[in-house]
C-alpha cells in the first residue's frame, strides 16, 4: 500500500483498515524518512485549498508550524487578508503569538495582518465594541466579575430574586446552563437568571461564561464586529455548546476556516461543560475536509510509545480513530520510569534527589530567556496535595518547589481594597467597585441589594444615592484618594490609611508594596487588567511557569517540559482522574516521565489501574529507598507490584 498525505479531499472520514495500515506503513519508516513525511503532509494540508478544514492533531505533532504555514498561504493567496486564531489556553496563546512574531518567513506586514487571542479575550473585545447586544447593553470598561467575587455576586442574585434556596439554585448550575446554552424555563430560574443579568449590566460586569453568550448575540446583531476573513480554532475538543455558537457565528462570514482538536484530550468536560461531541460531528461533517497529523516531535520515543498505546485501551465506542507515532527512532533513550515508594516522604525525597541530579541544567535554566517551557513538571490528581500529609510530605514538597519559584508579584488583599476606593473615589459611577467598596465596609447583600433596587427604580447609579452608607463611603474614598495621591513615605500613608478607618490586615507588606507601585488611576487601570488576566488563568485551572513547577494533571493543559513526574499514581488518588487526563499528562514530558506509586498516601495500597494499560516494553519499574537515596531497577513488573505488596504487609 503506496503512502498518501493524511488529506481525504472529499470531507469523508479515515477508515479503520486504512488508518490501521497506514500506522504500521509509517512506524516502520527510519528517522529521516519520518521527518520527510512530516513535512510534507504538514506543508500540503497548509496550502489545501479547502474552505473548512479539520485537522486531528495528538499533542506535540506540530500545530504551531502548520499554524504558521496556514497563515503565509493565506496571506499569499489575499494580501489584504485579516486572520484570527482562538484558543483557550493562554498559555499556547502567548506561544503561536511569539512563534508568529519571530517567525523570519513572515513580514511585517502579514505580521500584523494576524491576532491572536484566548476565545474569553476576543468575545470579551465584541462585546465592549457593540457595547453588549440588543437585549443586555451595557457602558464602556466592560469589568469581569473574577473567581473571588462571584460567590458575592451570586448572593446579591438571590437576596435580589428572592431565591433562597442555594442547594437547588447555584452558581455552579446557572454556569451550566451558560456552558450548554440551554436554560431551565421553571418560573423560579428565569427569576434567577432575570436577577443576574439585571445585576450584570447594573455592575456594567460579566463573567467569562456570560460573555460567550452576549460575544454571539453581538456578531449575529453586527456582523462588522468581525472584520476577519480568515479564522483558526485551536483546540476545539473542549469546546462546550455556547462556544461553538459563537465560533459558528463568527465563521459565517469567513473565506477559511481551519479547526485542530483531539478528542483524546479532552480535559474541560466537568470545568466548562466542554463537549467532545462536536469535534466528532465536524469529522463526520463531509463540508470540512478532514486531514491528520501523525508524528509526536515533542515526547521522546518511549514515552510516546507508552502514551500512544495507552489512549487506543478502553476507547470510546465513536471516537476519531487517530495515527499517533513517534517522530524518533531512538530506542536507546530513557523508558518511562515506574517508581515504588514505601511513603510520600519517600518520594518526595525521590524528586529531592532529583532535582539534586540536575541542578546545573536546572540553573542554566533559569538563566535562559529562549526557553518558555519548566525544566521539571510535577502533576498531581489535586491541588492541594493533601494525599501526601502523612509525616508532612505535602508541606516538603511544597517547600522544594518553592525554591525554585520566581518572585512572587501577586499583590495582596489589603492592596486590592485600597484600588477598590481608590476607583470609587475617582469613577464613583462605576457601581462594581462601589459594590466592592460596600462589602468591604461590612454591608450586608440584602442591604446592598436594597440600595441597587433602589437605584434601579430611579435610573440612578449607587454614588447619587443621597443616604447612609453611601455618603460616608464616597468621602472615605476620596480621604482615601488624597493619602495616596500625597507626596509621603509609604509607612506615613498606612498609618493615615489605618487612621482614616481603613482596614488592613498585613500594613507591613501593604508598605513594601505602596513603595514599589504606588497607586495612582494608571496604576489602578494596570492593576484591574493583570486581575483580570489572572481571573482567566484561575478559569482554566492554569498558571505562570517556574523552572520547578507543581499543579494538577488539569492544569497542565498546554504545557511541556523536559521531565514530568505524576504523583498520586495509586489506585487512590488517580481514581477520579479521567483517561484522557492522563494521556496529557503523560505528553507533557519531553525527555523523561516519572509514574510515582507511594504506599499509605491517602490510603493507597497499589499502583493507579492505569498501569494494566502501559506497554511494559517501554517501562523500567523501580523502587527508590529514602535511607539510601538510591534508586533500584527491578526486573519486571511482578516483581514490582510483588515489592509494592511486600511494603503493605510490613505496615
Amino acid at each position: 500500500m503506496p503512502l498518501r498525505v493524511l488529506i481525504n479531499n472529499d470531507g469523508s472520514q479515515f477508515e479503520a483498515a486504512e488508518i490501521n495500515e497506514y500506522r504500521v506503513l509509517l512506524d516502520a519508516l527510519p528517522e529521516d524518512q519520518r521527518i520527510v513525511f512530516r513535512n510534507d503532509n504538514a506543508h500540503q494540508i497548509a496550502e489545501h485549498p479547502s474552505t473548512r478544514l479539520l485537522i486531528v492533531s495528538g499533542p506535540g505533532t506540530g500545530k504551531s508550524t502548520l499554524f504558521k504555514q496556514r497563515i503565509k498561504y493565506w496571506l499569499t493567496q489575499n494580501p489584504e487578508a485579516r486572520i484570527l486564531a482562538v484558543s483557550f489556553v493562554r498559555k499556547l496563546v502567548e506561544d503561536l503569538d511569539k512563534d508568529i512574531q519571530g517567525d523570519e518567513k513572515l513580514t511585517a506586514e502579514q505580521k500584523s495582518r494576524t491576532e491572536v487571542y484566548t476565545l474569553h479575550r476576543y468575545a470579551r473585545s465584541v462585546v465592549e465594541k457593540n457595547h453588549g447586544s440588543a437585549s443586555l447593553g451595557f457602558e464602556r470598561h466592560l469589568k469581569i466579575i473574577g473567581e473571588s467575587w462571584k460567590e458575592l455576586v451570586w448572593e446579591d442574585v438571590m437576596n435580589f430574586s428572592e431565591t433562597f434556596e442555594w442547594t437547588d439554585f447555584s452558581w455552579k448550575n446557572f454556569e451550566e446552563q451558560l456552558h450548554n446554552a440551554q436554560f431551565d424555563n421553571s418560573e423560579t430560574w428565569n427569576n434567577v437568571r432575570q436577577s443576574y443579568f439585571t445585576l450584570s449590566q447594573f455592575y456594567n460586569a460579566a463573567g467569562f461564561a456570560d460573555l460567550i453568550l452576549h460575544a454571539r448575540d453581538a456578531l449575529a446583531e453586527n456582523p462588522e464586529l468581525a472584520p476577519h476573513e480568515f479564522c483558526i480554532v485551536d483546540e476545539f475538543q473542549d469546546f462546550n455548546t455556547a462556544e461553538d455558537a459563537l465560533i459558528q457565528q463568527l465563521a459565517q462570514h469567513c473565506q477559511g476556516l481551519l479547526v485542530v482538536g483531539d478528542d483524546d484530550q479532552v480535559l474541560y468536560e466537568d470545568l466548562k461543560s466542554g463537549k467532545p461531541g462536536l469535534i466528532r460531528s465536524l469529522y463526520a461533517n463531509e463540508d470540512f475536509t478532514n486531514a491528520m497529523l501523525p508524528f509526536c516531535g515533542r515526547c521522546s520515543f518511549h514515552i510516546t510509545k507508552s502514551s500512544a498505546h495507552f489512549i487506543q485501551q478502553d476507547a470510546e465506542e465513536n471516537c476519531i480513530d487517530k495515527i499517533y507515532l513517534p517522530l524518533s527512532t531512538d530506542e536507546e533513550c530513557e523508558k518511562v520510569q515506574v517508581i515504588a515508594c514505601a511513603t510520600p516522604s519517600s518520594a518526595v525525597d525521590y524528586i529531592r534527589k532529583f532535582i539534586e541530579d540536575h541542578q546545573e541544567e536546572i540553573e542554566a535554566r533559569k538563566t535562559d530567556p529562549n526557553n518558555k517551557d519548566p525544566f521539571l513538571l510535577i502533576l498531581t490528581p489535586a491541588k492541594a496535595v493533601r494525599f501526601y500529609r502523612t509525616k508532612n510530605a505535602d508541606r516538603e514538597l511544597f517547600d522544594l518547589v518553592a525554591e525554585y519559584k520566581t518572585e512572587d508579584v501577586s499583590l495582596s488583599e489589603d492592596y486590592f481594597r485600597l484600588l477598590s476606593y481608590y476607583s470609587c473615589a475617582t469613577r464613583p459611577n462605576d457601581n462594581f467597585s462601589f459594590r466592592k467598596v460596600l462589602y468591604f465596609e461590612d454591608v450586608q447583600s440584602r442591604d446592598a441589594v436594597a440600595l441597587i433596587r433602589e437605584c434601579l427604580q430611579i435610573g440612578r447609579s449607587l454614588y447619587q444615592l443621597d443616604r447612609e452608607p453611601i455618603t460616608s463611603i464616597l468621602e472615605k474614598s476620596q480621604r482615601v484618594r488624597d493619602i495616596l495621591d500625597a507626596d509621603d513615605p509609604a509607612n506615613e500613608k498606612v498609618n493615615k490609611l489605618r487612621e482614616a478607618g481603613v482596614t488592613l490586615s498585613r500594613p507591613d507588606q501593604l508598605t513594601v508594596e505602596l513603595t514599589q507601585q504606588p497607586i495612582g488611576q494608571p496604576q489602578v487601570e494596570e492593576v484591574e487588567r493583570e486581575e483580570e488576566e489572572e481571573t482567566e488563568l484561575d478559569e482554566m485551572e492554569t498558571k505562570r511557569l517556574s523552572v520547578v513547577e507543581l499543579m494538577t494533571i488539569v492544569g497542565s493543559k498546554g504545557l511541556s517540559a523536559d521531565h514530568v513526574m505524576i504523583v498520586g499514581f495509586d489506585n487512590v488518588n488517580m481514581n477520579w482522574i479521567k483517561r484522557n487526563a492522563f494521556f496529557v499528562a503523560m505528553t507533557r514530558a519531553r525527555t523523561s516521565l516519572h509514574l510515582i506509586t507511594a504506599l499509605r498516601a491517602g490510603g493507597a495500597k497499589e499502583p493507579a489501574r492505569y498501569l494494566e494499560n502501559l506497554p511494559t516494553s517501554h517501562l523500567k519499574f523501580n523502587k527508590y529507598v529514602k535511607t539510601a537515596r538510591q534508586k533500584e531497577e527491578l526486573p519486571s513488573r511482578r516483581a514490582f507490584l510483588g515489592f509494592l505488596e511486600y511494603l503493605g504487609r510490613r505496615r
